[in-house]
């Protein structure tokens, strides 16, 4: 097991996490502090100097970071100052100040090196092919064209949060003239840009900017899922807020639900840097990446020793999930696999029936994965705490309404319960057709659950057919005794017919019917489903 520190020095903030490294490679945060220090005010275009208060400010937490990385037992330090710092004539003689006041190593990182390092921290954790990307901090800001999950283009652009406001002195109650001023400053660095795409393009944010308007606008809508990364914010509603908080004065903006108040003072200069770039890529919504720089020299350290490979490229969501599962106080044991195995096999075999694609397939996946996770809390209603688990697990690779179905269906793992539903408040994010799927899901799940009651394995294939007036599944046992399992999924029966319509008509099979079918893999148990499929 191994602890590593990352520190990100920005022109607004210093953020500082450990991130500890276990078994499997397995990869988890526990520890993270931000603070507000705002390294580059004062610092204008003609003298390009740190002032003295705002290394003091930058030296005081470095100074804490420095003793808690010791009390951690951290054995690699990857700490970075960006575009203050970089513009800075002193930025180099203060970073001697750092390693001789603190021991930190620091480094003075490049534009282009910020750009890369901020599109593998979202590449990493949200799995989108083609957009645009901008990391907004206080004094600079990144953008960069992704196509097929490649970065074509970037370019870094010394326009931020802190220097534009500095720059109109925007702080207080702006009026129109001045917004307007702002707004025709950052679009004639936006059309210095001659590889913007044309053509509309989703684009992805990073940075404080655009997490606290995604905040507020989470807020004032009572969104019910506490979670910024790969959130969606629509345009619509993105230029209606950038106008509310244009007009606010600056005691009015502070506040402001969801707002920082630190951030108060340099929310419309950055705001309308948002605005333009969404506008300039017309793109229909921003989405809100919660990772980047940071992330991105995590992966820039872990990849070559862990992952040399790149097989996180593979299957982003269902990889993360078992990263989950590892870094969990509980053991992964067959009884999971085996679980999962059951649900897949019925989905696939029943899938002309129920029409549910592949992306519906990764779900009862990863909720097969996830289903027991709550037994951690309690085994009592550890369905409950399952799904509690798994609506708040830090997994890439989903959506929130996907994470949120998975979710029901580690809930409803034992059977669908409207009372649980209607104590779930994150659920109302979901639309009907989503809600049905769900249902389909969890009764698959719920079934493979009850066929394994004894968590002895006993069953050796199912073959699934289907015609108009019932669905038929025969189960292959490898014993001559399966009343623990008929009995287990007796009562979903009735959930079954209200789902698909017609009855669910079970046969079972004993050992001396059929040789063991089961046969073991990297991943667990695999059914020969080579048998009948759904007609």
């Amino acid at each position: 097991m191994e602890r590593i520190a990352i520190i990100d020095l920005g022109s607004n903030s210093i953020r500082f996490v450990i991130m500890q490294i276990g078994p499997h490679g397995s990869y988890k945060l526990v520890y993270q502090e931000k603070k507000s220090i705002r390294l580059a005010e004062g610092m204008t275009m003609e003298t390009r100097l740190l002032t003295e208060e705002a290394q003091q400010r930058a030296l005081s937490c470095l100074k804490v970071y420095a003793h808690i990385i010791k009390v951690q037992k951290v054995i690699k330090v990857l700490a970075v100052a960006t575009a203050a710092v970089r513009n800075a004539v002193n930025g180099a003689s203060f970073l001697r100040r750092v390693r001789l006041s603190t021991g930190i190593p620091m480094t003075i990182i490049s534009g282009k090196a910020e750009a890369a390092l901020g599109f593998s921290g979202v590449i990493h954790t949200i799995d989108r092919k083609d957009f645009l990307l901008f990391d907004l901090g206080g004094a600079s800001v990144e953008i960069s064209l992704v196509r097929n999950k490649q970065r074509i283009h970037s370019v870094s652009i010394p326009m931020g949060a802190v220097t534009l406001t500095e720059m109109f002195q925007s702080s207080g109650t702006v009026d129109y003239d001045k917004i307007s001023e702002i707004r025709d400053y950052i679009q004639r660095q936006l059309n210095k840009i001659s590889w913007l795409p044309k053509e509309p393009m989703e684009v992805i944010g990073v940075g404080g900017t655009v997490r606290n308007l995604a905040k507020v606008h989470q807020r004032s809508s009572s969104y019910p899922l506490p979670k910024l990364h790969n959130y969606n914010l629509p345009v619509e509603s993105l230029f209606t807020l950038v106008k509310s908080i244009c007009d606010k004065t600056y005691e009015e903006r502070k506040r402001i639900s969801g707002l920082s108040e630190e951030r108060a003072d340099i929310i419309i200069a950055g705001a309308l840097v948002v605005q333009e770039i969404v506008r300039r890529a017309k793109a229909s919504y921003l989405t809100i990446s919660g990772c980047g720089l940071r992330e991105g020299l995590f992966f820039h350290y872990y990849d070559p020793i862990y992952d040399p490979e790149g097989t996180w490229k593979e299957d982003m969501l269902i990889r993360s999930v078992k990263n989950y599962l590892y870094t969990l106080p509980i053991q992964y044991d067959f009884h999971t696999s085996y679980v999962t195995a059951m649900a897949l096999s019925m989905f696939d075999q029943w899938q002309k029936v129920h029409g549910l694609g592949g992306r519906m397939r990764k779900i009862l996946t990863a909720a097969g994965f996830l289903h027991d996770t709550g037994s951690i809390v309690n085994y009592y209603s550890h369905a409950r705490h399952s799904a509690y688990i798994t609506a708040n697990a830090h997994i890439f690779g989903w959506s929130h309404r996907e994470q949120i179905m998975c979710a029901l269906v580690c809930a409803f793992h034992h059977g669908y319960s409207n009372k649980y539903l209607k104590g779930a408040s994150h659920a109302r994010i979901l639309t009907e057709v989503q809600m049905k799927e769900v249902r389909m899901l969890s009764l698959f799940l719920a079934l493979a659950e009850g066929f394994d009651e004894s968590h002895e394995q006993c069953i050796t294939r199912m073959i699934c057919t289907s015609g108009k007036n019932a669905m038929d599944l025969r189960i292959y046992t490898n014993r001559e005794n399966f009343d623990v399992p008929a009995h287990a999924v007796q009562h979903l029966i009735p959930e079954f017919r209200k789902i698909f319509q017609v009855p669910l008509r079970i046969q079972w099979f004993p050992g001396s019917t059929i040789k063991n079918e089961m046969k073991e893999t990297a991943e667990g148990l695999e059914f020969d489903i080579s048998g009948e499929k759904t007609e």
